[in-house]
């Protein structure tokens, strides 16, 4: 047993010294933290990346592996929150983030689309994934429905660790700091023009009254097992429970925050026995009898409209943050399009505004 997540972390990047001045500085070394890096060196910005720990030691790396479209809310539930002409953009907008990820990707990092599987948890949701339904084949996002459960084909899957360090492989060689830590704006390992913080639900940390909110969510991970207990990757109950099966039979299961909402507030990375208890619950009821191997705990950034924060909030300051959850559904995009920005092109949509709560 191990309190570590499922996924190994990517390898160690060598050991450098830092560099005197860079024209931008990432503080984050997740997903965000390096598809921004990545999108810089490629717009010729001469830009480095601090971690405080190792790459994808975050959320990237304590995640399902999930690659989705949309919100953790089903498409009937954000159309009543932001309107559906906004929903629409929203499901487009992470349509196309896994397009540029998989493109990113290149095959890399056990990546597969295979389709994902919304299953109801209660007469109420199988209402709601039917109207769901409706709505998405309406507005161009074609779905399939079998009155209990939503199956999107376009949906997929990868190593999320893999991934972040996949596409650290892909930045430009001494431009990485692991082990090097920012505790305040004002104290700067790295003289630099513009700071972005990439830091998901620890940037409350860094940046005073942001409005992100640091949200733990729990997993198990299962030594191989011989059935299938899901053909793809599986969302219930509104988002609250989730798991997954890998081609070598392991199963991953996470989710129940629901059931202690205000216990799985904060930054500690813990596990405890309530959540733990359904999560085994779960694996039983699934019928999977092979022993789990790991437990842990992640992170996660919210906001009050569950959509991130990209852009600048002031001078020389810079967010990509706020997922609410579903990070590999806008990290890679979020951060291309703020990296593109920061040299001169537009800003991101406007409902990605850090500024959109200011009164």
């Amino acid at each position: 047993m191990t309190g570590e997540p499922f996924w190994q972390p990517p390898p160690r990047v060598p050991t450098e010294a830092l560099p005197a001045r860079v024209e931008v500085l990432v503080v984050g070394g997740g997903i965000t933290g390096v598809s921004l890096l990545r999108r810089l060196s490629e717009r010729g910005v001469r830009a480095a990346l601090v971690e405080r720990a190792q790459l994808a030691f975050g959320a990237s790396g304590r995640n399902a592996g999930f690659l989705l479209e949309g919100t953790a809310a089903n498409y009937a539930e954000a159309s009543r929150i932001h309107g559906r002409a906004k929903t629409g953009e929203v499901w487009a907008y992470t349509a196309e983030n896994h397009r540029r990820l998989a493109e990113a990707l290149a095959g890399r990092a056990g990546y597969h689309r295979g389709g994902s599987r919304t299953l109801a948890a209660s007469p109420e949701e199988e209402l709601q994934l039917a109207e769901a339904v409706e709505l998405m084949n309406a507005d161009g996002w074609p779905v399939d429905f079998d009155h209990r459960s939503l199956l999107n084909p376009r949906d997929g899957e990868l190593h999320p660790a893999a991934a972040v360090g996949a596409l650290a492989d892909d930045c430009p060689a001494g431009s990485i700091f692991e082990e090097t830590a920012v505790s305040r704006l004002e104290e700067l390992p790295i003289a630099t023009d513009e700071v972005v913080l990439a830091t998901n639900a620890f940037t409350g940390q860094l940046l005073e009254g942001v409005p992100i909110a640091p949200r733990r969510a729990q997993m198990v991970a299962t030594a191989p097992f011989p059935g299938r207990v899901a053909d793809r990757p599986t969302y219930s109950d509104r988002g609250y429970r989730y798991w997954r099966q890998l081609p070598g039979g392991e199963v991953l299961a996470g989710g129940y925050r629901d059931r202690a909402v205000e216990e799985e507030v904060g930054y500690g990375l813990i596990t405890t026995p309530l959540i733990q208890g359904h999560l085994e619950r779960h694996l039983a009821e699934l019928g999977v009898t092979a022993p789990i191997t790991h437990r842990w705990a992640g992170t996660m950034g919210f906001t009050p409209d569950s959509l991130p924060l990209v852009g600048r909030v002031r001078p020389g300051l810079s967010i990509c943050a706020g997922y609410t959850g579903h990070g590999m559904a806008f990290a890679h995009l979020c951060a291309r399009a703020l990296a593109d920005h920061l040299v001169g092109g537009p800003p991101p949509p406007k409902w990605l505004d850090p500024g959109r709560f200011e009164e």
